[in-house]
């Protein structure tokens, strides 16, 4: 029993480094065995898992890609709005360039009209018109203020419009050459034939009491007899475009189309009166 405790003694370093040696080794074959089994489950887990987190992934992707197509198509459908909105204005601003400079080519027309001496204009605009069986009348934006009084003629570029009939401090209302109650006194240009064109509150204008065995052709011009007092001599009324001869009576049927077109009528002049005492006043532009 002693040996052996000696032997045991003597030998106890080669013996501990041999249990520790046993133990090193069952340890590493333990570890061994125990990686080898994680790796199997982390494989089975990763093939269960795998698919998910690629559905995941392509989810992520297709929402990502959506929303920047999304954003994309906003911006283009704001950027088409924006240049809608641009056009628009522009169309608006060329259209109204486009009625200015027409605009300032009939004013300037206005301006360019020859008048008998003693007469002066102010221009107007046609704020309104009434044109019905009963009647054919003008509103105009000039009145006292500018000098305008009743009776008071006025034209536009291609002829005689009427006269004056009601007048206010800004605005008056002109009674036109085609209204049932004008009567003109006129007169045909070519061979001085008189007559009397009257409104029939229709398009076209009655040349009355002129004489059966009068000359008269179609395309006859008809002008202003400067008789009356009321409108100056030489104004353009229209022009004959029927007449018939009548078996009985004293006088012929003729027909006459204005020369002013009253369904395109924006501006007109007044024939005002220069009568030396400055009756014409400048429009104030601080109206009550």
């Amino acid at each position: 029993m002693d040996s052996l405790f000696n032997l045991l003694k003597e030998h106890r370093h080669t013996i501990a480094a041999s249990l520790f040696l046993l133990v090193a080794v069952f340890l590493m074959l333990s570890v061994r065995a125990g990686a080898v089994a994680y790796r199997a489950v982390q494989e089975t887990v990763l093939d269960l898992v795998g698919p998910v987190q690629e559905l995941v992934h392509v989810s992520i992707e297709t929402y990502e890609t959506s929303r920047r197509t999304l954003d994309a198509w906003m911006r283009v459908h704001e950027e088409n709005d924006r240049l809608k909105r641009e056009l628009e204005q522009r169309k608006v601003t060329t259209v109204q360039k486009e009625e200015l400079l027409l605009e300032n080519r009939r004013l300037r027309t206005l301006l360019r009209m020859r008048l008998e001496p003693g007469y002066t204009t102010v221009s107007a605009r046609v704020m309104g018109s009434s044109s019905s069986a009963y009647a054919s009348s003008l509103t105009l934006d000039a009145g006292r203020m500018d000098g305008v009084r009743i009776n008071t003629p006025v034209i536009a570029p291609d002829g005689l419009v009427g006269k004056v009939v009601e007048v206010g401090e800004y605005h008056a209302v002109v009674l036109t050459l085609l209204d049932l109650n004008s009567r003109t006194p006129v007169r045909i240009q070519r061979n001085r034939t008189p007559g009397v064109a009257t409104g029939t509150n229709d398009p076209l204008l009655n040349l009355e009491f002129v004489a059966k065995d009068a000359d008269i052709q179609i395309q006859d011009l008809v002008i202003t007899s400067g008789t009356g007092g009321i409108f100056p001599r030489g104004l353009v009324v229209g022009r004959v475009v029927a007449f018939t001869p009548q078996e009985v009576g004293l006088f012929q049927k003729v027909t006459l189309a204005p020369a002013v077109d009253f369904d395109r009528l924006e501006e007109v002049s007044l024939l005002l009166v220069s009568d030396g005492d400055s009756q014409r006043r400048v429009r104030s532009r601080n109206r009550p």
